[in-house]
């Protein structure tokens, strides 16, 4: 189904709407983490994840990019797995006045989305909508238009390599010619073993890690590959002291401690981070221009966070 227009920025938080729109579904979905009550909340005030870091890098990485465009123009920003708080990408955002921004987010997560259309969006976001849906395998109404920002807040973490294959696809078709993307996320140190996600959780078979279903990938021509050795976890020490780092850097922050194994839980079922190299060789085959941005910090967990940017290349002809 189509989308509504844009709607100007509300005073005070007013929900922006958007009707008609088919809701999805996904692994994501109702993940405790991320809804009403969740921790994610205290990863962010806390800013275990470095997330004061990214606004500074992400600001920098547009800063040059919207000096070359028209003042005059309003760039678009699509806001994947946006959450109920898009203070990263916002905060970027606003930094940047007076540019304008039309801001779109979008997120599988009901409660998340509801509480992205209460959000205060900075004065610069001149217009703003948040629609639920797959930030995988993106909503029609997110693949009609083009944007000129593509970002994505700790996201990615959560694929594997085919299912980031099938969205730098799809970003190469929504990103207009010299766009944007950028990820702040959790990314494998390059020398580690990559450990790969699971399909299904490995304590209940009927709960899919899947964020791209299979025949999608293989309508997309993504073939996907088989599992893990079966002793490979066994040499994965990285994932034990990210683990580890983050728990301990939590409890110090003041975390209770049923919040901090909700957290801790979650990652070690959920987090199969790629590396920077491997990121930047599958938005480099989609025809995208790769940097990273290595954060200056002495946080707990900077060794697995970085910002990376990937500037969609104009197709010749």
């Amino acid at each position: 189904m189509g989308r509504g227009p844009l709607t100007a920025r509300p005073a005070h938080g007013t929900t922006a709407t958007l009707a008609g729109l088919p809701l999805e579904t996904g692994p994501l979905r109702d993940e405790q983490l991320f809804s009403k009550g969740g921790y994610y909340a205290f990863l962010l005030d806390s800013n275990v994840l470095l997330h004061r870091e990214a606004v500074v890098a992400t600001r920098q990485a547009l800063l040059g990019w919207v000096t070359r465009r028209p003042t005059a123009q309003t760039l678009t920003v699509l806001d994947l797995a946006c959450g109920g708080m898009p203070v990263t990408i916002c905060n970027a955002l606003s930094g940047l006045a007076p540019r304008r921004f039309a801001y779109t987010g979008v997120d599988i997560n009901a409660d998340q989305v509801t509480s992205a259309r209460r959000f205060v969006y900075p004065t610069n976001v001149v217009e703003w909508q948040v629609i639920e849906g797959s930030a995988w395998d993106l909503p029609a109404a997110v693949l009609s238009q083009p944007f000129d920002v593509v970002y994505s807040g700790m996201n990615l973490h959560h694929a594997i390599e085919e299912e980031l294959q099938y969205l730098a696809q799809q970003l190469a078709r929504v990103l207009a010619p010299g766009g944007v993307f950028i990820s702040h996320d959790v990314y494998r140190p390059g020398d580690e073993p990559y450990l790969r996600r699971p399909a299904v959780n490995p304590l209940d078979a009927n709960e899919s890690f899947r964020l791209v279903e299979v025949p999608t990938l293989a309508g997309a021509g993504i073939t996907e590959r088989g599992g893990n050795d079966s002793k490979l976890e066994q040499r994965c020490a990285w994932r034990e002291d990210y683990l580890g780092r983050m728990r301990q850097t939590l409890l110090e922050r003041g975390a209770d401690p049923s919040g901090t194994d909700e957290t801790v839980t979650h990652m070690r079922e959920r987090d199969f981070p790629l590396s920077v190299a491997e990121f930047g060789a599958v938005f480099t085959r989609a025809g995208f221009h790769v940097e990273e941005t290595e954060l200056d910090s002495s946080e707990p967990l900077a060794p697995y966070v970085s910002v990376v940017s990937a500037v969609r290349t104009p197709r010749e002809g």
